[in-house]
């Protein structure tokens, strides 16, 4: 079978099966691997290269992450998008995905010699830091890229299961780096540099069991995809920037070592998004593929459920992390209590942010972020600019967390807006959630004890 009848074939089972409820929660508990790894990662990095070296570390990831993201006009989006509506096929829009993602790989390497050149120095690194950075978008702009249609090809355990990589890579190469040669910022660059390299090459090749990896523009396909995620990567550049900005902010207020302490505190509060994050990435292709009244009923249910089980992990963090921050990380990183405190709220307006506006999206209004975002940002860089020379990082985060809410307050009108739905319907658990999750617990113990029951006669 040709890979062209093999992507049609995929297309005939459109997105609408995927399981919203245990794909999140697969993307979640690799969301969770993935953090477990991450954060043992950052605990040696932390303690190795003290807070201003993490703190330039931490900006060579934020800036190879902006450099990828912000030209990209978010085509894999829109592809996905007009797959879930059947107007193209995966390869068509696959295609014109790759190409646009190759030329703005290859731009990033033709930067890096003019920066080294130059000998350009930005916001505490040096040329060759952001020479890292840029190789590093390189990689990532054709990863994300291809990465992102497995979802949409019912591919929820490859897209899960390459997310680990690069964690599992960065901490085995930098536990090799300590116990060898030593830890150094350049060192620990050079172990992300391969995590990438190694993703990459992963990506590619899962990708190539369902389309044919080769670059090739359908200039009407290209059309759509531009129409539709040019409106999406506005308002995604809005809304990065609403969520990053500061800590570029705080590297030229404060310093790189303001840096290291706030992006501790940050990585923490975040991982009351993890949540909502996985639902959202399930939701906008299976809405993609549903009638709006279905999508919205849908996404409101998710949006209420959501929110409680955020909030009970913000407590359950609450509980241990103003402890567990000075004592992991060590005693130079108590700072970043306070930012961890200021920030965990977020977690709930991040809900809000991403169950609706994916499910705006999938609704064909990509422009719904775009509106927050114009919103939002001015006030971020506002707050920032009035707060952080007074308060320092702690008026950062203080910035941050008002224009989380001003961003989810409007998203939130516009899905009012749209869906016509009551705001209770969206924001408060009610008697049939607790049904719902009632019986599902229900089936699953009865499933467990049935499995229990099977292994035991199968023992006799």
């Amino acid at each position: 079978m040709t890979v062209s009848a093999v992507a049609e074939r995929v297309e005939e089972a459109p997105a609408a099966k995927l399981e919203l409820t245990s794909t999140a929660a697969l993307l979640f508990s690799a969301n969770a691997a993935q953090y477990v790894i991450i954060g043992v990662t950052g605990v040696i990095l932390a303690r190795g290269l003290g807070p201003d070296g993490r703190g330039v570390y931490g900006l060579i990831n934020e800036t190879a992450l902006i450099v990828a993201a912000f030209p990209g006009a978010a085509l894999e989006l829109a592809g996905i998008y007009l797959i879930g509506k059947r107007r193209y096929t995966l390869q068509t829009v696959f295609s014109n995905t790759l190409s646009w993602s190759l030329v703005l790989a290859a731009l990033c390497l033709l930067l890096i010699p003019l920066v080294l050149l130059s000998g350009l120095t930005l916001f505490g690194m040096s040329s060759a830091e952001i020479s890292v950075g840029l190789l590093g978008a390189s990689m990532i702009t054709v990863g994300d890229g291809s990465r992102e249609y497995l979802l949409p090809l019912n591919r929820p355990v490859a897209y899960t299961g390459l997310t680990l990589i690069p964690p599992i890579i960065r901490l085995g190469g930098v536990v090799l780096i300590v116990l060898t040669v030593g830890l150094t910022i350049d060192r620990a660059a050079t172990i992300w540099l391969i995590s990438l390299a190694v993703l990459l090459v992963f990506t590619i090749a899962t990708m190539m069991r369902h389309v044919s990896f080769r670059p090739r523009v359908n200039w009407k396909a290209m059309k759509a995809q531009v129409s539709f995620g040019s409106r999406s990567h506005f308002g995604w550049i809005l809304q990065a920037l609403n969520h990053r900005l500061d800590v570029f902010m705080i590297a030229v207020m404060v310093g790189t070592g303001g840096v290291g302490h706030y992006l501790v505190g940050v990585n923490l509060a975040e991982l009351t998004w993890w949540v909502p994050l996985a639902l959202g990435t399930v939701l906008f292709p299976k809405a993609s593929a549903m009638d709006s009244e279905s999508n919205f009923e849908m996404s409101a249910m998710a949006c209420r459920r959501t929110l409680v089980v955020t909030m009970l992990a913000g407590l359950g963090l609450l509980l241990v992390a103003p402890t567990a921050i000075p004592l992991v990380y060590g005693g130079n990183f108590v700072p970043s209590v306070t930012i961890f405190l200021i920030l965990l709220p977020s977690g709930l307006f991040y809900t809000i942010h991403k169950v609706l506006g994916s499910s705006l999206s999938a609704h064909g209004m990509p422009q719904a972020t775009l509106y927050a975002g114009l919103i939002s940002l001015p006030l971020t860089v506002g707050l920032n600019v009035l707060m952080i020379p007074r308060w320092g990082i702690t008026g950062a985060a203080i910035a941050s967390d008002i224009a989380y809410a001003v961003n989810a307050a409007v998203i939130l009108v516009l899905f009012v807006r749209v869906s016509r739905l009551p705001l209770p319907k969206i924001l408060l658990f009610n008697m049939s959630d607790f049904r719902a999750a009632r019986d599902n617990l229900k089936t699953k113990v009865l499933d467990r004890l049935r499995k229990d029951d099977s292994k035991k006669e199968k023992d006799l």
